[in-house]
C-alpha cells in the first residue's frame, strides 16, 4: 500500500529544488497521515487549492510579507486562525504577538470585513466569494531551529509563525509560492514538492504545510542516496565538514533505521528526506517533520569525535521521529488541534524510545565504539539517579506536564527524553531474554509501524503497553509488571539485573570532592551577583532556610559574586557552621548553613568479569558488537524461554496521565545524605 501510495505521487513530483529550479522532493504530502485517514493530494471534492504567497524583498525590516487567497468556501464567514504551538515543540509560541498589517478584500481589491475575534482569530465576512489576506509578520531575532527569521542574509519559517488558516478547512490542498528571497544566490529548502514551475510547492494540507519549514539563503547542498530513496544535507553557513564523511556516517544511520522496520520498500515512509543545518555558534537542537528535519549546531561540531558522535546522534534522533512520532504517533497529535495545549501521557515513548534508538543506531553502525556507546549509557544513567524528581513524578505525568513545568523542576520533575530511553534499555533486555531472542523492541517498533500502515492512525497508552506485554507471549505478565514499577510507578530501575543480561554491570564509585550545601548557585545578569536558582530538596541549604531566587550577598562575613561563592563553599569542611548573609526581596536574612562533605558519585558501565555465551549472543544481536567464539551453552534454558512464547496482542485507546503519588516514606532518625546509587 505504502509502495503503491509513493509511486503514484512520485508521477507528478520531483526531486527538490534550488532556488530558481531544479527539482524537489515528492513525499511529504503524501506521507502527512496514511491513506485510510486522509487522500494524499486533495480532497474528494476537487476544490481549488488555497494559494499561500511569502515575500522577503525588504529583509532588513525583519518582516516577511504574506498573501493567501482563499476560494470555495461556504457560508457567510469563516474565522481564520494563527496557531498556538508548532508540533514537536510543546510549549506556546506567541507568534501572533507579531502579526500585524491585515488586510482582506477580494479579487478585484474591494474591502471585505474583517474582525478579530481572539488574540489568534480574525472573522472574515466573505458572503461566499472568494478572498485574499494581506498581512506581515516581524522576525527580527533568531530563535533556533523551530522559529522563524529573516535577514539580509537568510530568510527561514516554521509555517505557524506565518500561516494563518481557514477554521474548518485545514485539509484543503494549498499551493505555496514564494515570491522574493532575501539575498542574491539564496536558494530554497524545503521538505514539500515543487508545484508546477517557479517557487511554487505543494502541500495536501495545512499539517503538512506547517511541517514542513522553509529556508531561503546560501547553503550548501550535500545529496546521496540510499537505495532508491533520497536524501540531502543542506549546510547553512560556515563549517569545519568532510562531505565525503557526512554522506558516509549519514548513509550507514539511515541504513540502519531502514533495518528496524524490515529494510523493505514499505520500511520506509518517504521517497526523499532533507537535513536542513543551522551551523551558528552555540546552536545545538533539532525539531523533526515529515520528511525533513532542522538541526542546530556549531560551525566546527565536525572536527572533535566526541561533540561530531553527539551530533550523529541528534541527526539520527530526528530521523527516527519520521517513524516515531509522526506516524506511529500519541491518538492526540495528528490531525492537530492548535488552536490549544495537547496534552500526552506518551512522550516518554515518543521521545524516549527515540533517543533510545539514537544511541542504539550508533551502536549498531559502528560510529560509536562499545566504550563510547556504554560512557553514553552511563552518563544518562547519571542524569536520572541525580534528579530529585524521579522519586516524585512518574514518566508518564512528567510527559503530561511537559507544556509549562513546575518553577521547581529541578526538585520536582523528571525527564522523560533521559528516563525513557533508559525505559527502553530495560524492556529490550527483558524481552529479549523472554523470548529467547525471538523478539525485542525492534519486533515492537515493526508491529507498531505494521498497525500505522493498516490502520493510518494514532493510538493510547492503553494499546500500547499490551503491544509490548504482547511480545512476551505467555511471560507477558513480566511485561506488564515492568510498566506498573517503571512507567506507572516510582521504582529505581534495577540496572545491573537489565544490563547483567547482556553481560554489563553498572559500577558506582565516589570520591570526596569538598564542602557542598546542595544548591545551585547562578551568576544574575548586569551585576555578577550571586543567586540561588535550585535548592537540593532536603540538602544543608534547604535545612537551613535558603530559598530558590535568594541573592546570596556574604558568606562569613566576606562579600560574594557568582564567581567566589562556589569556591568558597567547596574550601569548606563537612559538619561546621558557617553565616550566610542574603537578600530575599527587600529583606536582609542571615542564616546558618552546615554544609557536608561532597561526595562525587561516577558511574561506569562495564563488562562482566565472566560473560557467558548467552550473554555474548544477546549484546550482539542487541548493540551489534560482534560476540567472541561459543562457549558453553545453556540450551535448557533458551528451550523453556521458546515455550513461553506467544502471540496475542488487545487494543486499548486512552491517554490520559494517570494521576499517581510517590509512596509515603517512613518516619526515620535524620542521618547524612549519600549520593543515590
Amino acid at each position: 500500500m505504502l509502495a503503491a501510495m509513493k509511486a503514484s505521487i512520485s508521477k507528478c513530483c520531483g526531486w527538490l529544488l534550488v532556488a530558481a529550479l531544479s527539482g524537489v522532493p515528492g513525499s511529504a504530502a503524501a506521507q502527512a497521515v496514511a491513506p485510510a485517514v486522509a487522500p494524499a493530494v486533495a480532497p474528494a471534492t476537487k476544490a481549488a487549492a488555497f494559494v499561500y504567497r511569502v515575500g522577503m524583498d525588504e529583509p532588513e525590516k525583519h518582516e516577511f510579507s504574506l498573501e493567501l487567497n482563499f476560494s470555495d468556501i461556504p457560508g457567510a464567514s469563516v474565522d481564520l486562525q494563527l496557531p498556538k504551538w508548532n508540533p514537536g515543540a510543546y510549549r506556546l509560541t506567541e507568534a501572533h504577538r507579531n502579526l500585524r498589517g491585515v488586510v482582506v478584500e477580494t479579487p478585484g481589491g474591494k474591502p471585505v470585513q474583517v474582525v478579530k475575534v481572539d488574540e489568534v482569530t480574525w472573522r472574515v465576512s466573505h458572503a461566499g466569494q472568494p478572498f485574499r489576506v494581506r498581512y506581515r509578520v516581524y522576525r527580527g531575532s533568531y530563535n533556533g531551529i523551530g522559529g522563524a527569521y529573516l535577514d539580509d542574509e537568510f530568510g527561514f519559517f516554521n509555517g505557524v509563525y506565518l500561516f494563518l488558516y481557514a477554521v474548518g478547512h485545514k485539509d484543503r490542498a494549498i499551493d505555496l509560492r514564494i515570491d522574493e528571497l532575501p539575498a542574491a544566490g539564496a536558494q530554497i529548502v524545503t521538505g514539500l514538492p515543487r508545484a508546477g514551475q517557479g517557487k511554487s510547492f505543494r502541500a495536501a494540507n495545512y499539517d503538512v504545510l506547517v511541517d514542513a519549514p522553509v529556508h531561503a539563503g546560501k547553503v550548501d547542498l550535500i545529496p546521496f542516496a540510499v537505495g532508491k530513496t533520497k536524501f540531502r544535507l543542506a549546510m547553512a553557513g560556515i563549517g569545519n565538514y568532510s562531505e565525503k564523511k557526512l554522506v558516509a556516517d549519514f548513509t550507514k544511520i539511515a541504513q540502519s533505521a531502514f533495518a528496524v522496520f524490515g529494510g523493505g520498500p514499505e520500511a520506509v515512509p518517504f521517497d526523499d528526506y532533507t537535513f536542513i543545518f543551522h551551523l551558528r555558534p552555540g546552536n545545538r537542537s533539532g525539531l523533526e517533520h515529515l520528511n525533513s528535519t532542522v538541526i542546530g549546531a556549531d560551525p566546527f561540531v565536525f572536527g572533535d569525535p566526541e561533540t561530531y558522535r553527539g551530533l550523529l546522534r541528534l541527526a539520527a534522533h530526528e530521523l527516527f521521529h519520521a517513524w516515531n512520532v509522526k506516524r506511529i504517533r500519541p491518538t492526540v497529535l495528528g490531525p492537530f488541534a492548535y488552536e490549544r495545549e495537547v496534552h500526552t501521557s506518551m512522550l516518554w515513548f515518543s521521545e524516549g524510545f527515540t533517543s533510545y534508538y539514537a544511541w542504539l543506531l550508533l551502536a549498531r553502525t559502528g560510529l560509536s565504539g562499545e566504550p563510547e556507546t556504554l560512557e553514553v549509557l552511563a552518563e544518562s544513567i547519571r542524569k536520572l539517579q541525580e534528579a530529585p524528581g524521579r522519586k516524585t513524578m512518574t514518566v508518564e505525568q512528567a510527559s503530561w506536564e511537559t507544556w509549562l513545568k513546575p518553577d521547581d523542576s529541578g526538585n520536582s520533575y523528571v525527564d522523560y527524553y533521559t528516563k525513557g530511553m533508559l525505559i527502553a534499555v530495560m524492556l529490550d533486555l527483558e524481552i529479549r531474554r523472554i523470548s529467547g531472542g525471538q523478539r525485542s523492541v525492534d519486533t515492537v517498533m515493526r508491529e507498531l509501524w505494521a498497525r500505522y500502515l493498516r490502520l493510518g492512525t494514532g493510538l493510547g497508552p492503553t494499546e500500547l503497553e499490551q503491544i509490548f506485554v504482547a511480545q512476551g507471549g505467555a511471560a507477558g505478565t513480566e511485561i506488564s509488571e515492568l510498566f506498573r514499577r517503571y512507567v506507572h510507578g516510582f521504582d529505581e530501575l534495577d540496572y545491573n539485573r537489565h544490563l547483567g543480561l547482556a553481560g554489563y554491570r553498572l559500577e558506582v564509585s565516589q570520591a570526596d570532592s569538598g564542602g557542598d550545601i546542595e544548591a545551585t548557585i547562578g551568576e544574575r545578569v548586569g551585576d555578577g551577583a550571586a543567586v540561588i536558582e535550585l535548592v537540593r530538596a532536603g540538602g544543608p541549604a534547604e535545612r537551613a532556610g535558603l530559598s530558590n531566587n535568594d541573592v546570596l550577598i556574604a558568606i562569613d562575613g566576606l562579600k560574594v559574586t557568582a564567581k567566589d561563592a562556589p569556591k568558597q563553599i567547596k574550601a569548606m569542611a563537612g559538619n561546621t557552621k558557617h553565616t550566610f548573609t542574603l537578600l530575599r526581596g527587600p529583606r536582609l536574612l542571615t542564616k546558618t548553613v552546615t554544609p557536608v562533605t561532597a561526595a562525587q558519585t561516577k558511574y561506569k558501565v562495564a563488562s562482566l568479569a565472566a560473560v557467558s555465551y548467552e550473554q555474548k549472543l544477546t549484546r550482539q544481536a542487541w548493540l551489534g558488537y560482534t560476540a567472541q567464539a561459543a562457549g558453553t551453552s545453556n540450551d535448557q534454558l533458551r528451550e523453556a524461554a521458546l515455550k513461553l512464547f506467544s502471540s496475542d496482542p488487545t487494543a486499548g485507546a486512552d491517554d490520559a496521565a494517570p494521576t499517581t503519588a510517590p509512596p509515603r516514606a517512613k518516619k526515620a532518625k535524620k542521618k547524612a545524605r549519600t549520593p543515590a546509587k
